[in-house]
């Protein structure tokens, strides 16, 4: 993922964040037939989950980022997991 730099208020970074969290689906996301993003939620400072629904079963990817005194966004991890809604 390559690096933004983002404002300085809240909304800007929140913004900023969400962006790259999007580039990165749209470039890095390889499955197909599912409903697409459901969720994009911050459940963490700098940290958000994304939600993409398929056939059986929900993808999260989990984003946490950086940002750095002069606005440089960093992605400091992210992680993928799987999750089976109850019936």
């Amino acid at each position: 993922m390559n690096s933004s730099t983002c404002g300085k208020t809240a909304l800007e970074q929140s913004s900023c964040m969400i962006e790259a969290i999007l580039k990165d689906v749209k470039a890095t996301y390889t499955r197909v037939g599912g409903g697409g993003i459901t969720d994009i939620k911050l459940i963490a400072t700098k940290t958000y989950k994304v939600s993409i629904s398929q056939e059986e079963q929900v993808d999260l990817i989990t984003y946490e980022f950086d940002i750095k005194p002069n606005g440089q966004l960093v992605l400091l991890k992210r992680s993928e997991d799987t999750s089976t809604p109850k019936r």
